[in-house]
């Protein structure tokens, strides 16, 4: 539809003002089709010459006199410009005064939306033209980082999994295992049939109240000395080298003379705390020290052999009967062993004159993540966390605080190592999307603590040199100023529901690129399902209604509904 509606009268730099040749009204009927008359955000071309000037509608107004409406006039503003059938966003040129003002046409439509639909799909309808659908194409969304904003049941969750079903429904044509996905899943809304059938997926709903039903499969020479020591909290300069030295008694698989010897040293010298918090520890793997007691008015250990008689540790006796009678079972499991020989290794530091009450905490601390890390991974197992399918939903609603950030954070690491390698060996042939609903709970900014610091690390760097590696993030969260400055401002593309903290909305302008003042006032008023959705995937930012998915397919975050068909209070 080529048809005049208007002329341009001022050009003011990208400012626009045409005025209508009369009032049309909302929707036109053009060969038999429905089309949008102009309105605000929908768009209108003139011409310079054989160049097509693409303007979007800002505003509109009338001139009036005596109660009479003399004139009708669009407030516009250049967006870019049609070339060689390529939408350009930029100011290469700007309309004339006096050239005629036109509707697009679905060849200019087809361009500026770039609706090339092959390999695209429809992720929703345009807010503001009629009958216009927006498709976005599988090579520029997927190999993005990708932002999803909104408040709470503003659609953000519907919006993700749209384009994860599609997504995977896509992957399904083909034979492939260089695509996958993995989703931590902060609050369990992915299980069953969401986003694609339950068969289809490899799914670890774990939990740190018991062993989990099905662990995580997990290299443990995938986790280093230094990341131990992020893990544990260790001071650098005390707890981190007696941990490092634990880790390099494991390599050296030392008899179990050794650890007698250390023991023994360990009850001459009198050192109480660090024999007990040995023997509570180490329990399962030291026979015959149970009956070795501390005799505080000489400070000195002791055995009761019965009938009256005490033997004391500075005795020449108790090396024979007790210290050699000590069994010592070397364990097996990889972080029992760190714990063996953490135990051991204090002692050693203990015998250079650093004070134990500055290293038995890190028992505690290492026993308590041990315990945690045994009841989600399993370090013996060399299967694939993808099970040969495209897609990993790991569930962490039942896991504790700590689990909920180091889980995604390991993980994370080595899906950006190995793709890494991978391009060190030749070129990236494969892709790993990372995605993370409700972002807020990880990506949050603190400058406070060691461990949440590291693992904020992790995916920062993801979205900073993840590109080059084939490893992109996909975040979605309904507080975008709680994220990192650093992960927002590396998103490629933003899809930004109803937001109404002005926290919010400060840092979505900004972050996002592209999204003038006009287009930002609208975020307050979105209703549920309408986003706009900015970034490198459109040519221009686009106000969108999102397609709601079938009820099976959707992440189990809907509203509770009280009353009716579906309540849950039944009379």
């Amino acid at each position: 539809m080529n048809k005049d509606i208007g002329r341009i009268v001022e050009v003011r730099g990208v400012d626009v003002k045409a005025k209508l040749f009369r009032l049309l009204p909302p929707y036109l009927i053009r060969n038999g089709q429905v089309v949008s008359a102009p309105k605000i955000n929908s768009f209108v071309k003139t011409k310079v010459g054989l160049d097509t000037i693409i303007c979007q509608v800002i505003g509109e107004y009338n001139i009036e006199k005596e109660d009479k409406t003399l004139d009708h006039f669009l407030d516009l503003k250049v967006k870019g410009y049609i070339e060689k059938g390529k939408f350009i966003q930029g100011l290469r040129m700007l309309p004339i005064v006096s050239s005629n003002l036109s509707l697009l046409n679905n060849d200019d439509y087809s361009i500026v939306y770039n609706n090339d639909l092959t390999y695209s799909f429809p992720i929703g309808d345009d807010l503001f033209e009629v009958n216009k659908s927006v498709y976005l194409k599988y090579n520029d969304i997927i190999p993005s980082h990708i932002g999803i904003f909104g408040n709470t049941g503003s659609g953000k969750s519907n919006t993700l999994s749209n384009i994860l079903y599609n997504y995977m429904t896509e992957l399904s044509k083909y034979e492939s295992s260089s695509a996958k996905v993995l989703i931590f899943d902060l609050n369990n809304e992915y299980g069953k049939d969401s986003v694609c059938a339950e068969s289809d997926k490899a799914l670890y709903n774990l939990t740190t109240r018991t062993d989990s039903k099905k662990k995580i499969p997990f290299k443990f020479s995938d986790i280093s000395e230094d990341d131990f020591c992020v893990l544990l909290n260790a001071t650098v300069k005390t707890q981190a080298p007696t941990l490092k030295n634990a880790f390099r008694m494991m390599k050296k698989n030392k008899d179990t003379s050794y650890y007698r010897e250390y023991i023994s040293r360990i009850l001459k010298n009198n050192r109480r705390d660090l024999f007990f918090s040995i023997r509570m520890y180490l329990g399962d793997y030291l026979k015959n020290i149970d009956e070795i007691s501390w005799y505080s008015k000489e400070d000195v250990f002791y055995v009761d052999k019965g009938s009256g008689r005490w033997l004391f540790s500075n005795q020449d006796e108790f090396e024979n009967e007790i210290i050699n009678k000590i069994i010592i079972n070397i364990p097996s499991e990889p972080l029992d062993r760190i714990l063996f020989e953490l135990c051991f290794s204090i002692a050693k530091e203990c015998e250079h004159g650093i004070n134990s009450d500055y290293l038995l905490p890190l028992l505690h601390r290492a026993e308590k993540l041990f315990s945690d890390l045994k009841k989600v991974f399993n370090f013996e197992s060399s299967d694939d966390l993808f099970e040969d399918k495209y897609i990993a939903i790991i569930q962490l609603a039942n896991t504790n605080i700590d689990m909920e950030m180091i889980i995604p954070s390991l993980i994370t690491n080595v899906i950006f190592q190995n793709q890494l390698n991978v391009k060190g060996e030749g070129e990236v042939n494969s892709i790993i999307n990372i995605v993370i609903d409700e972002a807020h709970n990880i990506l949050y900014k603190d400058n406070e603590s060691i461990l949440h610091n590291s693992v904020l690390s992790s995916f920062e760097k993801v979205v900073k040199e993840g590109r080059k590696f084939g490893v992109f993030l996909m975040i979605a969260s309904q507080r975008p100023s709680d994220i990192s400055n650093t992960v927002l401002s590396q998103l490629h593309n933003y899809f930004i529901h109803k937001l109404v903290n002005p926290n919010d909305l400060f840092q979505i302008r900004k972050t996002v690129a592209f999204l003038d003042e006009n287009a930002l006032n609208f975020l307050t008023i979105l209703a549920p399902g309408e986003c706009i959705l900015s970034g490198t995937a459109l040519k221009m930012p686009s106000f969108i209604h999102v397609y709601e998915l079938e009820e099976k397919t959707k992440p189990n975050s809907s509203n509770v509904i009280l009353f009716g068909e579906k309540g849950i209070i039944s009379k």
